[in-house]
């Protein structure tokens, strides 16, 4: 097990870390940052954070049974925190709806679990009157949404005892995974969102002194 956990954690953080650094340069995704977003910021927004599940699933772990661990789930959930409900399910349709497609035992589940992620993340976000929560809630969401991920395995894929041993295997890396990548999100979406209120503030003061 640990060494399922520090495969997929070397398989992934580095790239989530490149992925944040430069899609939060990009003008659409930091006004949904900021919360100054048109519809179509939303859509680019919703597409990338897809992009970034389907990536996810690629870059996971195929198991001997076919299941695959990855952080998948973590594109949706950031999308939903960052932009709401509707951006969190569109992104979780994205990635949920490639898993499926790629079949194997545990493709309906794994599909839901990714849909439900992004449903969540956005229904977090309404719970924090649309601001970033805290590294350290989003870390613990991240783990209980991987759990819920493998109890909606438990509950659909047959045969169970098969599901059992891909649970197991699979979900204690994802849910560090997953708790190390969004706060590595996390990170870099507090010091963006700081950056973007700064350029606000010293935007506003120079008007304010030309006046």
């Amino acid at each position: 097990m640990i060494h399922q956990i520090l495969a997929l954690f070397a398989a992934t953080e580095v790239f989530i870390y490149v992925f944040m650094e430069l899609i939060t340069q990009l003008e659409p995704v930091r006004r949904v940052i900021s919360q100054k977003a048109r519809w179509y910021d939303l859509v680019f927004f919703t597409l990338f954070f897809g992009g970034f599940s389907i990536f996810g699933t690629y870059t996971g772990i195929i198991l001997p049974s076919g299941a695959i661990s990855s952080i998948r789930d973590l594109g949706p959930m950031v999308a939903g925190l960052v932009a709401g409900p509707l951006v969190g399910l569109g992104a979780g349709l994205i990635g949920g709806v490639h898993r499926y497609f790629l079949g194997g035992f545990v493709c309906i589940p794994c599909g839901i679990a990714t849909v439900l992620a992004g449903l969540i993340g956005g229904l977090v976000y309404l719970l924090a009157k649309k601001k970033l929560i805290s590294i350290f809630h989003a870390m613990l969401l991240a783990i209980g949404v991987e759990l819920l991920h493998g109890a909606i395995v438990l509950a659909i894929a047959q045969p169970f005892d098969e599901a059992l041993r891909a649970t197991v295997t699979a979900v204690p890396a994802m849910m560090i995974a997953d708790a190390m990548g969004i706060a590595i999100c996390f990170i870099i979406l507090e010091r963006v969102s700081k950056e973007i209120k700064a350029g606000h503030e010293r935007h506003w003061g120079r008007r304010a002194q030309g006046l």
